[in-house]
């Protein structure tokens, strides 16, 4: 997959998206300042590096084999994975690694984008509530019909307002949300736990840098029942995860991508 000049340049300057571009044999090209302030490496150090150093041993399978996947949508597909950071712990983000599909051109078309995911004291299976006795609520306080919240003054802030930038953020923030939204509309039909739970997390972890507190909420909701085990709650629940995500999505492309 070929990446535009404006793009690359849009993400090389960014001061949110963890984003590099990279030749052929891995080394980076080119770096975003938030990058750069992630992995503690230079602009002078940077072309000494290979992008798959700064990422965790486990997860560079993942994309070892999206980049023999030319002929599907693998290499710009969303997912979590572990990436080093300057306190020498990995750190989990989500975003993407595209590699370019002419290895013989001599731009840096390969590049990634990824942001760091926030995440929650609780977030894992196994750490359970401190409450144990305390069953998760099984519905959602009634919306009303009211929009949802999008304080997309913010994001704008932190972009310096930057069209590119935002436009590349609203994308990745799309793609993430249609696959979680995707298995959750079908996932219950023969629910596994932890599938569901891997889901619900990653879409909680895209919602919390969008500035959707109302969202954010229900997604949590949705992450602690499955936590509990409480399937036939989570489906309830979910299908009105379904309907603000979709609503916060169409906010998300109608501010950032017209």
């Amino acid at each position: 997959m070929q990446v535009d000049r404006t793009t690359s340049d849009a993400l090389s300057q960014s001061d949110i998206l963890i984003a590099w571009g990279f030749d052929s044999d891995g080394l980076i090209a080119w770096s975003s300042p938030a990058w750069r302030r992630f992995t503690g490496i230079s602009v002078e150090q940077q072309s000494q590096h290979r992008w798959q150093t700064c990422i965790h041993p486990e997860d560079e399978a993942t994309f070892d084999k999206a980049a023999t996947d030319h002929g599907s949508q693998q290499q710009r597909m969303a997912r979590e994975f572990r990436m080093l950071h300057h306190d020498g712990t990995f750190h989990s983000v989500l975003g993407y690694v595209s590699h370019s599909l002419d290895p013989t051109s001599s731009d840096t078309a390969s590049h990634a984008a990824c942001f760091e995911i926030q995440r929650l004291a609780t977030n894992s299976m196994e750490a359970a509530p401190s409450d144990q006795n305390q069953e998760p609520q099984a519905a959602i306080a009634n919306h009303n019909g009211q929009p949802v919240e999008f304080d997309h003054p913010a994001i704008r802030d932190l972009f310096d307002n930057d069209a590119r930038s935002l436009r590349e953020l609203a994308e990745l923030f799309d793609t993430t949300c249609q696959e979680s939204l995707e298995f959750l509309a079908t996932g219950f039909t023969n629910p596994n736990q932890q599938d569901l739970f891997s889901t619900a997390h990653r879409l909680k972890g895209a919602i919390a840098n969008m500035h959707a507190p109302q969202v954010l909420k229900m997604c949590e909701q949705l992450e602690e029942v499955i936590q509990a085990n409480e399937i036939s709650a989570a489906e309830k629940i979910s299908k009105q995860v379904i309907e603000f995500v979709v609503q916060l999505q169409d906010k998300v492309k109608q501010e950032f991508t017209t």
